[in-house]
């Protein structure tokens, strides 16, 4: 009891001397960073963006370019930058919050200082469009922010997704006209939308989620077999499988639980019972620590 007391106390202060030591309302100094190029004789594309928090957009460019950058941020708590080195084909965006934690310690501000919830994500505004039809590589690192993906109309090799705690939603609204060779989407404490990712084209797809969870539709225009990996900690994946692809799922849970009543259980996975005749399939291979997996047929 007396180690509970001391914690509670020590909170207590922490919070009296934020509280007590807290300055003025920070002097917003909104700025725009805008950046383009023109598509040239660029073959391929290879994009990094390392976003810290706010609102983040990626889709096609709407004018024939390479790319197109346009970010509005608060200046005394944003940190941009963009760099393209036309010898790789390597976009560099960064956009990083000035705030990371939730006290800091600053002495010319008076000591300890709470950071206001929000202060490190109010108004920034990243949008990246990129060229149709030229090959992408996305390697994506993204902190607490509302992420929107249209992946319409892109030629995507491979998208990599790492994010903290972001709300994110993916979209292949068209078929994706090349192969892609890596789709990787690793999200932390927030949740995550896939919309008709059978037409991601892509045969391996691994999804790992936290807290938040994460929902797959899987309709799109797709063949073949697709190997999906997904791993939920704590939260939860719903996958929507159309009605004509044949499903194998091997299925590993600790806590956890499996929502999926068209299956049957057979040599310790479970089948749909159109998995010796469909010509799609999707072999599933998943593990729910804490967490549930529910696979609906659409």
């Amino acid at each position: 009891m007396a180690i509970r007391r001391r914690i509670v106390s020590l909170g207590a202060i922490a919070f009296s001397l934020a509280a007590t030591n807290a300055p003025a309302v920070h002097a917003q100094i909104w700025r725009t960073m805008s950046a383009s190029r023109q598509r040239g004789s660029a073959d391929s594309l290879h994009v990094q963006v390392y976003f810290g928090a706010g609102t983040f957009n990626l889709a096609a460019a709407t004018e024939p370019l390479l790319y197109d950058v346009d970010l509005r941020y608060d200046a005394g708590r944003v940190r941009p930058m963009h760099k393209y080195d036309a010898s790789t084909g390597l976009l560099t965006i960064r956009s990083d919050s000035a705030i990371g934690h939730p006290f800091s310690l600053d002495m010319k501000r008076g000591g300890l200082h709470l950071n206001a919830p929000g202060d490190d994500r109010n108004g920034t505004d990243l949008t990246v469009g990129l060229a149709r039809g030229v090959p992408l590589d996305l390697s994506l690192s993204l902190g607490a922010c509302d992420a929107t993906l249209d992946l319409s109309n892109l030629a995507v090799r491979r998208l990599q997704l790492e994010s903290g705690a972001s709300q994110t939603t993916v979209t292949f609204g068209t078929p994706n006209p090349v192969p892609m060779s890596v789709l990787e989407l690793d999200i932390g404490a927030a949740g995550l939308t896939v919309k008709s990712l059978g037409n991601a084209h892509a045969s391996k797809v691994t999804v790992t989620t936290g807290v938040g969870g994460a929902e797959l539709d899987l309709g799109g225009a797709w063949s073949g077999t697709m190997n999906l990996t997904v791993r939920a900690a704590l939260g939860g994946i719903t996958l929507h499988v159309p009605d004509d692809v044949g499903i194998e799922a091997r299925v590993s849970k600790t806590l956890g639980s499996l929502d999926a009543p068209d299956l049957i259980s057979r040599d310790g996975a479970y089948y749909s019972s159109n998995w010796g005749t469909a010509i799609r399939k999707v072999v599933i291979d998943a593990t729910a620590t804490l967490a549930g997996l529910e696979i609906t047929r659409d």
